[in-house]
């Protein structure tokens, strides 16, 4: 737990501050530190306990912090999510007037968010959060920005009409059959996510986010075994690995990402499986140790994870649960691609399934039904 005296702004850019240097990542990293700043500038003084609760990590912080592991190249994003003191996470103020910041300031492209905005960012929310936004930034490129929307704003049972009315909207229509094609079990894999690169060029992407409530680790390989590089084995074994043996994920679902690149093509585009981390172990020690064995056969990704969260980690890494959020997986043509995501961990130790801030709204339940049935 973060100490209460520090903000929540200067000890999240702290953290960043750490991860940029620890990586190499040079005036790129000092860049992205200044936008961080920039864009949590409206959390002023804020302690931990004087904003809501976040979904942006599971023990309530409103930052994530995103290391690319197996790149030839160090790659490191955050995400947060814009919250006002005193107001409900769900208010979409500090979300709308996030993005003339981003644009008028950094170049982020505004047609997509333009495009969704008014349905996506509703002042009568139904569910506790409706937005976040991120930043990456690599060695000798430019910082790419990217925001997420909620997609249970109108409520669970609209989630996939929501997510029709969006791609419509961004010229993705086309793709509605990808959409249907990714939901095995109605109303156990649902999308609860759309994302959209805040860039006007043709490689934004679109990115739709499913969970995959009461899935054992067969039924996430046969949700991804048709996607580019998925053998249904390795997907079993990474499972069964991040969860100890597990094959059922019945605390907390795992996520799967489909990536429209400019939605162009009806053609499978690339899949990504996030595993949880925090309900599945005892302690983040015991993540660590599963971890390695994943990266065992890449030494350079595993000395990039060891030094990361070294310098994030604030406590003994066997207090408890909470700093590791998610490993994603990605297959590649020489090795797989994977990212760990990683809290700076403001609030208590152990988080709850789903995260402290969606317990008395999605209680672990399955939800959505609709257009795909």
């Amino acid at each position: 737990m973060t100490e209460e005296s520090a903000t929540v702004r200067d000890a999240c850019a702290t953290l960043l501050e750490k991860t940029a240097q620890t990586l190499g990542l040079g005036i790129g990293g000092t860049e992205c530190v200044a936008t961080f700043r920039a864009m949590t500038d409206h959390w002023g003084a804020a302690r931990p306990s004087d904003l809501p609760l976040s979904d942006v990590s599971p023990d309530g912080s409103p930052v994530e912090y995103a290391v690319d592991l197996n790149g030839d190249t160090p790659a490191l994003q955050f995400a947060m999510e814009p919250l006002t003191a005193g107001v409900p996470a769900r208010d979409p103020g500090a979300a709308r007037a996030l993005m003339p910041l981003l644009a008028e300031h950094h170049g982020a492209g505004t047609a997509r968010w333009s495009a969704v905005a008014d349905r996506l960012l509703p002042d009568d929310a139904h569910g506790p959060h409706v937005s976040m936004y991120g930043a990456e930034v690599r060695p000798g490129a430019p910082i790419r920005f990217k925001v997420w929307f909620y997609l249970d704003v109108t409520g669970p049972d609209g989630v996939f009409d929501l997510l029709y009315t969006a791609l419509d909207r961004l010229g993705a229509r086309h793709l509605w059959p990808v959409v249907q094609a990714h939901v095995h079990r109605p109303g156990y894999d649902v999308p609860f996510l759309l994302s959209l690169d805040l860039a006007d060029d043709p490689e934004a992407r679109v990115k739709v986010y499913f969970r995959h409530f009461a899935a054992d680790a067969e039924e996430v390989a046969a949700v991804l075994k048709t996607y580019p590089g998925f053998e249904p084995g390795e997907v079993r074994t990474l499972c069964t690995t991040m969860t100890d043996g597990r094959r059922h994920f019945t605390v907390q679902p795992p996520v799967t990402c489909l990536s429209l690149f400019d939605a162009q093509t009806l053609e499978r585009p690339p899949a990504t499986l996030y595993l949880p981390l925090w309900t599945y172990a005892e302690h983040d020690g015991q993540v660590r140790r599963r971890v390695h064995r994943v990266l065992a056969a890449h030494p350079r990704a595993l000395r990039r994870y060891d030094s990361v969260l070294a310098g994030i980690a604030h406590r003994e890494l066997d207090g408890g649960t909470g700093i590791h959020n998610y490993l994603s997986w990605q297959p590649g043509r020489s090795r797989p691609r994977v990212k760990v995501y990683l809290s700076p961990e403001m609030h208590d130790v152990n988080p709850p399934p789903l995260g402290v801030s969606q317990q008395d709204h999605l209680g672990g339940r399955p939800a959505a039904r609709g257009r795909t049935e």
